[in-house]
């Protein structure tokens, strides 16, 4: 009978532990948050110092970049070089002004500055430190995609007509450490959503948000579109792109009396092609003297 008992005992036990962890778990049923182990990794939201990656951005299929991105296919010629010299003069300006976002534009269209955008874009993300989103805020005549061999997706102009948040619509591309956020559809309004509050707010966020991150945007040309005239107020810096032989003189003049000249970093001489012979000797002696 005393075993009986310790058995009825002993088997009563094993039914409470069962009803605790049937508690348990339904507990864990109705609660699944706080089931799940807490992850190691950050959330993607809750990095905001030295990001990796701006939350949310996508990798599209890379078609082959345009051959004038001279940067990516030739980063040791010397045209990559020249792009470097723009890429630090942006990092470290003469003045001491700090420059996190630059405004590439020119005085009418066919002029380069998509090319000059891309390049100095590429230059940037391939430096050691800093990492850069490229906007394309022609929205126009959006070229970025095309340039870089993405195909073409929703952007800016989806962003700002939406209530989605702007990680949706970031895109990675053949650079690791390069953002970009295309044009976007078209619209019938171009220059009253690029110069909409959302629009300030998204440039004064990018900015100031990531303090490694260079900010490049592709606009439309300053005697072709309102809107520039506007970004160029919101921006640290602008480059004006000039193209030998095609630019006009007095259309230039013209763009650069609209522009803030302080806010000017300097100009881009597009398709002038230097001597090589100029450049060949000393090349050829500064590289040969390393090894």
């Amino acid at each position: 009978m005393g075993k009986i008992q310790e058995v009825l005992k002993k088997a009563q036990a094993e039914n409470l532990k069962g009803a605790v962890f049937s508690n348990r778990k339904e507990e864990r049923v109705k609660n699944p948050e706080q089931a799940k182990p807490e992850s190691r990794t950050a959330q993607p939201d809750q990095v905001l110092s030295r990001p990796r990656k701006l939350p949310g951005t996508h990798k599209l299929k890379q078609g082959p970049v345009d051959f004038r991105v001279i940067v990516y296919h030739k980063p040791e010629s010397l045209a990559a070089e020249h792009f470097k010299v723009l890429r630090g003069n942006i990092m470290h300006p003469a003045d001491g002004r700090k420059i996190k976002s630059i405004l590439i534009t020119s005085a009418l269209e066919q002029e380069g500055k998509t090319m000059v955008s891309c390049n100095l874009a590429v230059s940037i993300a391939q430096s050691l430190d800093p990492y850069v989103l490229l906007i394309d805020a022609d929205v126009r005549r959006p070229n970025v995609h095309n340039m870089l061999g993405l195909s073409k997706v929703k952007g800016l102009t989806d962003y700002l007509e939406s209530q989605r948040p702007l990680s949706e619509y970031l895109v990675k591309c053949a650079m690791d450490k390069m953002t970009i956020l295309q044009a976007g559809s078209m619209v019938r309004n171009p220059a009253e959503i690029m110069t909409s509050d959302k629009m300030k707010s998204l440039l004064n966020e990018a900015r100031q948000r990531y303090e490694d991150r260079f900010i490049i945007i592709d606009s439309p040309p300053v005697n072709l579109a309102a809107e520039t005239l506007i970004l160029a107020q919101q921006v640290d810096a602008i480059v004006m792109v000039v193209r030998y032989g095609v630019s006009d003189k007095n259309a230039v003049e013209e763009a650069l009396s609209k522009l803030d000249r302080e806010r000017i970093l300097g100009m881009v001489f597009n398709g002038f092609e230097v001597t090589p012979r100029k450049y060949t000797y000393y090349k050829k002696k500064y590289y040969d003297s390393a090894y």
